[in-house]
């Protein structure tokens, strides 16, 4: 897909073919993490007979890879799709379940395309979602559902632990029954492959779709201070993935840096090797 556009800023947006183009253009969107995208037409011509087809994705679609992934995402991956062609707009406003949407078009005919309102709404309980700044502090939380939440950095970076509470167990005694007072386990190394249902993956990939990344490190329990060594992903995407069971509240906050020195990586991708 050669052409490709970016945008991070709310506002209208127009689309007039040269003509003679018969690629899939992708029209890429991402607000910040505590917003939804949202993508309402205002005018709306894509020829069907010229082949002309234009698709609203609920989240970002690349050489064939979907963030969120399919075993991320509360929709089935056919719902997530919603395709027109003809002179007649979509009357729906699309909401992201996320950050991040996407707007796939293939308009040849000269003159055709479409004019679309993006707008960004808060979100009060993000999950999953793709972060623009490759530094930073963010926080995961599941808000006691089940459900995978999972934050993507498409940059090479260097992750800290600095505090989690992952398959918590609550203490029995309690001077104040109305306060959660967890026991400090520390972190808990390969708690997928012990069997529990809860736990962090640090994962990093060439494409989008985390399902398909390596895991550099997984991880559970209870530390209220930040870790003292690096996990150092060098690959093209970075991803922060909380599996949750439903059976606890899970919160994880992570520290993040680009990663410069590939020389002591906890995960390396081929491609990345390649491309230096």
């Amino acid at each position: 897909m050669k052409c490709i556009f970016i945008k991070t800023e709310p506002g209208v947006y127009q689309y007039v073919s040269p003509g003679g183009n018969h690629e899939v253009c992708g029209f890429y969107v991402i607000a910040e993490p505590t917003e939804f995208t949202v993508f309402e037409f205002e005018e709306f011509d894509v020829s069907c007979s010229a082949r002309g087809l234009l698709s609203v994705i609920d989240g970002w679609e690349l050489n064939g890879q979907f963030f969120p992934g399919t075993d991320d995402h509360s929709l089935p991956r056919k719902e997530r799709y919603h395709e027109y062609c003809g002179t007649t707009k979509p009357w729906k406003k699309f909401r992201m379940s996320q950050n991040v949407g996407l707007i796939e078009f293939r308009i040849p005919t000269k003159g055709e395309g479409f004019r679309v309102n993006v707008k960004f709404v808060k979100n009060e309980k993000p999950c999953n979602a793709v972060l623009q700044n490759p530094v930073g502090v963010y926080t995961l939380r599941n808000y006691g559902q089940a459900v995978n939440c999972t934050i993507s950095i498409i940059f090479p970076e260097k992750i800290t632990v600095l505090a989690a509470s992952v398959a918590a167990e609550q203490k029995v005694e309690q001077s104040e029954p109305s306060e959660n007072v967890f026991v400090e386990t520390g972190i808990v190394k390969d708690c997928k492959q012990r069997g529990l249902k809860d736990y962090v993956e640090i994962k990093g990939g060439d494409g989008l779709d985390p399902g398909l990344m390596m895991v550099a490190e997984d991880f559970c329990g209870v530390k209220s201070t930040p870790s003292k060594r690096e996990v150092d992903v060098a690959c093209g995407n970075t991803a922060i993935r909380l599996v949750s069971s439903g059976q606890y509240d899970n919160s994880v906050t992570i520290g993040f840096d680009l990663l410069l020195d590939f020389s002591s990586s906890s995960l390396i991708c081929p491609a990345l090797l390649e491309a230096l």
